[in-house]
């Protein structure tokens, strides 16, 4: 299991330092606006927790950005 996660961690290492910078952009101003509706709305510990899990479904989808972009 720890090895899984290593060598997903280190992909996504990979796939981010192959986004283009208008992908990069994008992605760190929807990771701001996932972290401040977090941080400044109502939902509490339960809505932080929907918002990592959110912007875990994101990153893990990097490498398909990448691919789509290649092709």
């Amino acid at each position: 299991m720890k090895d899984r996660e290593t060598n997903e961690f280190e992909n996504t290492i990979h796939a981010i330092n192959r986004l283009s910078e208008e992908d990069a952009k994008s992605l760190l101003k929807l990771t701001y606006g996932f972290v401040n509706t977090a941080m400044t709305g109502n939902g509490g510990d339960k809505m932080k927790l929907e918002v990592v899990d959110k912007l875990s479904d994101i990153y893990k989808q990097i490498p398909e950005l990448n691919e789509l972009r290649d092709r």
